[in-house]
């Protein structure tokens, strides 16, 4: 069973079509005893039709209270009989059309009906052993041998037994295989193929639009809604979807909303600990309030430019250029020069998203590493933006979840060394935000390297 699962197609093209040939082969096998039965009747209808013309003359002018004075044709036996001739017990359905058919041929040569006992009736080769099947291919000599008895005015029966070659052995019996072969199984193999290609490309045409805009969800959830056509059940599962992007669009709005809302909202207390704290004594405890509310402070800041890091805001063509050079040179120091190497040449972007995800980076660099230095790449795919550092990189089971929000790659509970995990997080969704991606790796002799990739 296993290794019929191997086998079995995995796409819905091969699906189809491997159910759609295997099914028509066994049609076609099924119905090929069918075709053979009636071949039978057709492969004896020439020699069927001959003998009964050489026959003719021989019925009417038989005496079998005579001496025998008829010229009998090569391969062909003529006897005389006082009773019915015992009929060689034969169920086949070819037998039956045989029958009709010498009748038929018999009243067109005598000219008026005869009546006609087939006695017998075989394919055989020229040893005298009957064939079926393999003469119809002509794989063999075949000849026709019919034994019939007509009932004569004197009260005789006059049995005739004679031979004919088949209508059908001219040509060789490879040549008849592979025609039949060819026309009957390859063509039809070849058309269920061109069938199912066309089928499934119309088929899963709009599932493959569904396909991609599943994929482009998780990256813009304001992607336009998909178009409701095909069939049905593709129509019903596109309304289906459209109605979820909805539904997230709504979630997402709401969370964010609220979020917002909330983090704003708890300035306002915070505010009034402030003009408290300054009626208060110059003590520690008051130093330590102060650090507390900044903190608090400085992490509903961050929560906010999460939320609208993922919202692009003004798009426009920036010369990333310029805008990095600025950047560098307002947070080098002559310990960190920041030096920027490349060009990048001008992008659609929304200027200033995109000056705090590097901005979040370098900080982060400057923080945690040292020899920091940017590296511009321009692509036919788009741009390249490398913040390369000398630090103690990432723990490499950390880099897939460091852009989480709150997953911080420092331990520390320190705000001037851990930070609150959201640095990251903001240039992750400012990089998406514009269908790009941020990629981090570990550099071969330590430090890390920061990608932002954005599509041209």
């Amino acid at each position: 069973m296993r290794w019929l699962r191997r086998l079995w197609p995995r796409t819905l093209f091969g699906q189809l079509l491997l159910i759609m040939v295997s099914g028509t082969l066994v049609i076609q096998l099924m119905s090929s005893s069918i075709w053979f039965d009636v071949r039978f009747a057709q492969v004896l209808e020439a020699p069927v039709r001959l003998m009964a013309a050489r026959s003719a003359p021989m019925i009417a002018q038989a005496d079998c209270r005579a001496a025998p004075a008829l010229q009998v044709p090569a391969h062909y036996q003529l006897r005389c009989a006082d009773d019915v001739p015992a009929v060689e017990e034969d169920h086949r359905r070819g037998r039956r059309r045989v029958e009709l058919l010498l009748q038929q041929a018999l009243k067109y040569e005598l000219g008026h009906a005869q009546a006609v006992r087939l006695l017998k009736v075989q394919l055989t080769d020229e040893l005298g052993q009957p064939i079926v099947w393999r003469s119809l291919f002509g794989l063999r000599t075949a000849q026709a041998h019919l034994q019939f008895a007509v009932p004569l005015a004197d009260g005789h029966w006059l049995t005739i037994d004679g031979q004919e070659l088949q209508g059908w052995s001219g040509e060789s019996a490879w040549v008849l295989i592979s025609d039949y072969l060819l026309r009957v199984y390859a063509l039809r193999i070849v058309a269920v193929l061109l069938v199912c290609l066309i089928a499934v490309r119309l088929c899963l045409r709009p599932l493959r639009r569904l396909a991609d805009a599943a994929r482009g969800l998780g990256g813009n959830l304001e992607q336009p809604p998909l178009a409701l056509d095909g069939p049905e059940e593709v129509r019903q599962a596109a309304q289906a979807f459209n109605a979820m992007q909805q539904r997230l669009i709504a979630m997402v709005n709401d969370k964010a909303y609220f979020l917002a809302a909330v983090s704003h909202d708890l300035r306002t207390p915070l505010t009034r600990m402030r003009l408290r704290l300054e009626r208060l004594p110059n003590d520690d405890h008051r130093e330590r309030l102060r650090q507390n509310i900044t903190q608090m402070d400085d992490m509903i800041g961050q929560v906010l430019d999460y939320l609208r890091a993922g919202e692009q805001q003004n798009l426009q063509h920036v010369d990333i250029d310029r805008l990095v050079a600025r950047l560098c040179a307002d947070l080098a120091s002559a310990d960190e020069p920041l030096p920027v190497q490349g060009k990048a040449g001008s992008l659609r972007v929304d200027a200033l998203l995109l000056q705090r995800c590097l901005q979040n980076l370098l900080v982060n660099a400057l923080r945690y590493a040292r020899e920091v230095s940017v590296t511009l790449e321009r692509a036919s795919m788009g741009v390249s933006i490398h913040v390369d550092d000398r630090g103690p990189g990432i723990a490499a089971g950390l880099l897939a979840t460091v852009t989480d929000p709150f997953v911080r790659g420092e331990n520390s509970r320190n705000q001037a060394s851990g930070g609150y995990g959201l640095g990251l997080s903001i240039a992750q969704r400012i990089a998406v935000s514009h269908g790009g991606e941020l990629m981090l790796t570990n550099r071969e002799g330590g430090g890390l390297r920061a990608s932002v990739l954005l599509p041209a």
